[in-house]
Protein backbone atom coordinates (compact mmCIF):
# COMPACT_ATOMS: atom_id res chain seq x y z
CA UNK A 1 0.00 0.00 0.00
CA UNK A 2 1.04 3.58 -0.60
CA UNK A 3 0.79 6.33 1.96
CA UNK A 4 1.15 10.07 2.31
CA UNK A 5 4.19 10.98 4.40
CA UNK A 6 2.53 14.29 5.33
CA UNK A 7 -0.90 13.01 6.45
CA UNK A 8 0.10 9.44 7.41
CA UNK A 9 -2.95 8.04 5.62
CA UNK A 10 -2.63 4.92 3.48
CA UNK A 11 -4.22 4.53 0.05
CA UNK A 12 -4.59 1.86 -2.59
CA UNK A 13 -1.59 1.27 -4.84
CA UNK A 14 -3.26 2.82 -7.89
CA UNK A 15 -3.54 6.23 -6.16
CA UNK A 16 -0.50 8.40 -6.96
CA UNK A 17 -1.19 11.63 -5.07
CA UNK A 18 -2.71 12.45 -1.69
CA UNK A 19 -6.16 13.96 -2.28
CA UNK A 20 -5.75 16.11 0.85
CA UNK A 21 -2.33 17.75 0.45
CA UNK A 22 -1.43 16.68 -3.11
CA UNK A 23 1.93 15.20 -2.08
CA UNK A 24 3.08 12.17 -4.07
CA UNK A 25 2.39 8.92 -2.23
CA UNK A 26 5.25 6.62 -1.26
CA UNK A 27 5.37 2.83 -1.23
CA UNK A 28 6.32 2.17 2.37
CA UNK A 29 3.33 1.69 4.66
CA UNK A 30 2.96 4.35 7.38
CA UNK A 31 2.79 1.63 10.02
CA UNK A 32 6.04 0.06 8.77
CA UNK A 33 7.77 3.46 8.86
CA UNK A 34 6.84 3.76 12.51
CA UNK A 35 8.32 0.34 13.43
CA UNK A 36 10.44 1.85 16.15
CA UNK A 37 7.24 3.02 17.86
CA UNK A 38 4.96 0.70 19.78
CA UNK A 39 1.78 1.49 17.82
CA UNK A 40 -1.51 -0.02 18.89
CA UNK A 41 -5.01 0.39 17.46
CA UNK A 42 -6.98 3.08 19.25
CA UNK A 43 -10.28 2.79 17.42
CA UNK A 44 -11.92 2.41 14.04
CA UNK A 45 -14.05 5.29 12.82
CA UNK A 46 -16.66 5.63 10.07
CA UNK A 47 -14.47 7.32 7.45
CA UNK A 48 -11.38 9.47 6.97
CA UNK A 49 -13.14 12.70 7.96
CA UNK A 50 -13.66 11.38 11.50
CA UNK A 51 -10.10 10.05 11.50
CA UNK A 52 -8.70 13.45 10.59
CA UNK A 53 -10.76 15.13 13.32
CA UNK A 54 -9.41 12.70 15.92
CA UNK A 55 -5.86 13.06 14.56
CA UNK A 56 -6.04 16.85 14.88
CA UNK A 57 -7.35 16.66 18.46
CA UNK A 58 -4.69 14.12 19.48
CA UNK A 59 -1.87 16.12 17.90
CA UNK A 60 -3.02 19.27 19.72
CA UNK A 61 -2.45 17.28 22.93
CA UNK A 62 0.99 16.13 21.79
CA UNK A 63 -0.10 12.62 20.84
CA UNK A 64 1.01 11.55 17.39
CA UNK A 65 -1.11 9.05 15.50
CA UNK A 66 -1.28 7.17 12.23
CA UNK A 67 -4.45 6.82 10.16
CA UNK A 68 -5.10 3.92 7.84
CA UNK A 69 -8.12 4.14 5.58
CA UNK A 70 -9.86 1.18 4.05
CA UNK A 71 -9.81 0.41 0.35
CA UNK A 72 -13.22 1.92 -0.40
CA UNK A 73 -12.27 5.40 0.79
CA UNK A 74 -8.86 5.41 -0.83
CA UNK A 75 -10.14 4.01 -4.10
CA UNK A 76 -12.84 6.62 -4.46
CA UNK A 77 -10.63 9.48 -3.27
CA UNK A 78 -13.76 10.57 -1.44
CA UNK A 79 -13.25 12.80 1.54
CA UNK A 80 -16.39 14.90 1.82
CA UNK A 81 -18.73 11.96 2.09
CA UNK A 82 -18.33 8.41 3.24
CA UNK A 83 -19.75 5.35 1.62
CA UNK A 84 -21.62 2.98 3.88
CA UNK A 85 -19.11 0.72 5.56
CA UNK A 86 -16.08 3.01 5.19
CA UNK A 87 -13.59 2.59 8.01
CA UNK A 88 -10.57 4.61 9.12
CA UNK A 89 -8.27 3.03 11.70
CA UNK A 90 -6.44 5.19 14.24
CA UNK A 91 -3.16 3.96 15.78
CA UNK A 92 -1.30 5.60 18.68
CA UNK A 93 1.76 4.76 20.71
CA UNK A 94 0.94 2.36 23.53
CA UNK A 95 2.27 4.81 26.12
CA UNK A 96 -0.37 7.38 25.05
CA UNK A 97 -3.30 4.96 24.83
CA UNK A 98 -5.06 5.98 28.06
CA UNK A 99 -4.98 9.71 27.28
CA UNK A 100 -5.90 9.07 23.64
CA UNK A 101 -8.94 7.02 24.68
CA UNK A 102 -10.07 9.81 27.00
CA UNK A 103 -9.76 12.39 24.21
CA UNK A 104 -11.48 10.14 21.69
CA UNK A 105 -14.33 9.36 24.08
CA UNK A 106 -14.92 13.04 24.82
CA UNK A 107 -15.16 13.73 21.08
CA UNK A 108 -16.94 10.69 19.73
CA UNK A 109 -18.93 9.00 22.50
CA UNK A 110 -21.88 8.72 20.10
CA UNK A 111 -19.95 6.63 17.52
Amino acid sequence: MKYCSECNITYQDDVAECPKCHNPLVEKNALQEKDDLDLVPLHSLPGVIYGEMVKEALEKEGIGCVLQSDEMTSGLLAKGASAVGDVCYVYVERKHMKRAKTILHSMMDHI
